[in-house]
């Protein structure tokens, strides 16, 4: 990986290469302490990415000195919200809650087509 970003496709049923290449980013950066936290958040942006838009989701990664940003493009414009959940057994609604824990920052850059939501890792 040269540079300091990457762009990637990721197709309808592939959220698991999110995982793979931002695993591949973190090592190749020099920033190996951010893996677990980035690879769970980006999968999870990913994964919300291909459930509520049209695929494929564009994985972007930015390496901001000791920070990564993690960016996913969809071609929704309903912005993600973090879920009340109520049921202590649910297995799904926790996604946001997610990114809001293990991320310094996040937000939601809506654009023609669609949004960008975004989160930093440090």
């Amino acid at each position: 990986m040269e540079g300091d970003s990457i762009q990637v496709d990721v197709p309808a049923g592939q959220a698991r290469t999110a995982r793979r290449v931002i695993t591949q980013a973190v090592e190749a950066w020099g920033l190996p302490h951010l893996t677990r936290g980035a690879v769970m958040v980006g999968h999870e942006l990913v994964a919300n990415a291909l459930r509520h838009g049209l695929p494929p989701a564009v994985l972007r990664l930015l390496r901001r000195g000791d920070c990564l940003v993690i960016e996913v493009g969809d071609s929704s414009d309903q912005v993600p919200r973090i879920a009340d959940i109520d049921n202590l057994t649910s297995t799904s609604g926790r996604g946001m809650q997610i990114v809001n824990t293990l991320a310094r920052t996040w937000g939601v850059r809506p654009h023609q087509g669609g949004k960008t939501v975004w989160a930093e890792i440090s």
